[in-house]
């Protein structure tokens, strides 16, 4: 887990802290065969930023909040390309896949 305040591991849990880049080739190298998976907003911003996702994985509710991080909110990361490649609707949650096309 990639986190400003690191802590000591837990079941399988291991905390970092620095470089997105260093802690993706951990990650990768933990998952073998394995996809990663990125939560939070500012990570994945800095993985986009290094040309690290692959993939963006957005999970619309329908419930507005007044804080929090925004994702897309970078004028410095500049354009980013995405392809829909899956819209999911099962019920009140829409599940939206993005391949990042480069």
């Amino acid at each position: 887990m990639l986190t400003h305040r690191p802590a000591e591991p837990l079941d399988g849990v291991t905390f970092l802290s620095g470089d997105v880049g260093k802690a993706a080739d951990l990650a990768r190298e933990a998952a073998g065969d394995r996809d990663v998976g990125v939560f939070g907003a500012d990570v994945a911003r800095q993985c986009l930023r290094a040309g690290l996702l692959d993939e963006l994985v957005v999970h619309l509710v329908p419930v507005l909040l007044g804080g929090g991080v925004r994702l897309f909110d970078s004028p410095d990361l500049g354009p980013v390309t995405l392809r829909k490649t899956r819209c999911e609707d099962p019920g009140q949650i829409t599940d939206l896949r993005f391949a990042v096309v480069r």
